[in-house]
């Protein structure tokens, strides 16, 4: 069968979005290898670039995401998007205790808490639960020493909350039963 021009540029354009995504991916990656070197090299003085590489990072995470979505094509690292956020998330954490915001020994004691409780839950809300305590630690941090660079994030969040508002109503509470049937609380 032969296709003509517009199809095949279609079809590429389609594909392309399945390759923006993975490059979205890639992007975590590499903004979370850079949190951990700045942690490393940099230490305290660093907070406003690790601020805006990981906001660089969820940005490209609100976005990977409807990209896969919309292209025909398979992306080769939608397997990877959720590690890729645990790994952002724990880089971020990671970071605190390198620069000294956090004493190393309670990352370490919370992360192993973390490895425990999910394996033996061995639900994602579980670890879910522990990143979004992560992200109150990180999140206090940089409001207490570098208010100003939270600006992006917060906007970026809020766009995010505005687009995907019935997914925010439908999955939160659906997260917080599991949890609590999880945890015999409900």
């Amino acid at each position: 069968m032969i296709m003509d021009s517009a199809h095949l540029d279609s079809d590429a354009r389609y594909c392309l979005r399945a390759l923006a995504a993975d490059a979205l991916s890639i992007l975590r990656l590499a903004a979370a290898l850079a949190i951990l070197w700045l942690g490393w090299s940099a230490g305290r003085q660093a907070l406003p670039t690790v601020i805006m590489l990981a906001t660089l990072g969820w940005i490209g995470d609100g976005l990977d995401g409807p990209l896969a979505r919309r292209s025909p094509c398979r992306t080769r690292l939608g397997a990877f998007d959720y590690p890729l956020d645990v790994g952002l998330t724990w880089a971020e954490f990671i970071y605190a205790a390198l620069a000294g915001f956090i004493p190393a020994l309670f990352v370490a004691g919370y992360t192993t808490a973390a490895l425990i409780v999910t394996r033996h839950f061995r639900r994602k809300a579980v670890l879910v639960l522990f990143m979004r305590g992560v992200d109150a630690i990180v999140f206090y941090i940089a409001l207490h020493y570098a208010p100003i660079y939270l600006l992006p994030l917060l906007s970026w969040l809020l766009i995010l909350g505005v687009v995907h508002r019935e997914r925010v109503r439908h999955d939160v509470p659906r997260w917080i039963n599991e949890l609590l049937r999880l945890f015999h609380l409900k």
